[in-house]
């Protein structure tokens, strides 16, 4: 066995024009809704991460893989300053899927045609979170509380199961 120098077949060509570009960028983006379809996301998912990809590239002005953390974050803190959390926690996951999509599928081929290396501009520290923290949460009033351990004590006679009547009777012990 001997061993020999191994070349890309592939045909690698440089983008020359703004229309290349474009025409590229709307393959890529193509092919994403294609196997986001085919994994089994539903249509609406993919249209919002589609629309959410479309907005950033329209805001941003050039072709994505262009993108820095930097510009995702003028992005996030100017362009989405008013938005709601939820909207930005959305926004963001459509783009990490995306950027995940290129870097996947497409890295080499992107180096081989425009010279950049796509790489994910939404890191840990910049990435929008969600969940309930930082959300403001009420406790329950006194009286709201008695209510609660009096439904209990109420529910005795008529749980119909018996682990219900001792989950109850458990609790209207502790309001005692």
């Amino acid at each position: 066995m001997s061993v020999a120098v191994v070349r890309d077949l592939r045909a690698h060509q440089r983008l020359d024009g703004p229309g290349q570009i474009a025409a590229f960028e709307q393959d890529l983006l193509a092919e994403f809704v294609l196997a986001r379809s085919s994994a089994g996301i539903t249509d609406a998912t993919i249209r919002a991460d589609v629309a959410a990809v479309e907005e950033l590239r329209e805001w941003f002005g050039r072709p994505l893989w262009e993108m820095t953390p930097q510009h995702i974050d003028a992005f996030f803190g100017r362009h989405l300053s008013e938005a709601v959390p939820g909207t930005k926690v959305r926004k963001a996951a459509g783009f990490v899927v995306y950027f995940e999509f290129l870097e996947l599928r497409h890295k080499p081929d992107i180096h081989a045609a425009t010279g950049f290396v796509v790489e994910s501009p939404l890191d840990e520290m910049n990435r929008p979170r969600g969940g309930t923290h930082g959300r403001l949460r009420i406790p329950p009033t006194p009286r709201e509380v008695a209510q609660l351990f009096t439904g209990w004590q109420h529910g005795l006679d008529s749980a119909r199961k018996y682990a219900t009547a001792v989950r109850n009777y458990t609790h209207s012990g502790w309001s005692a």
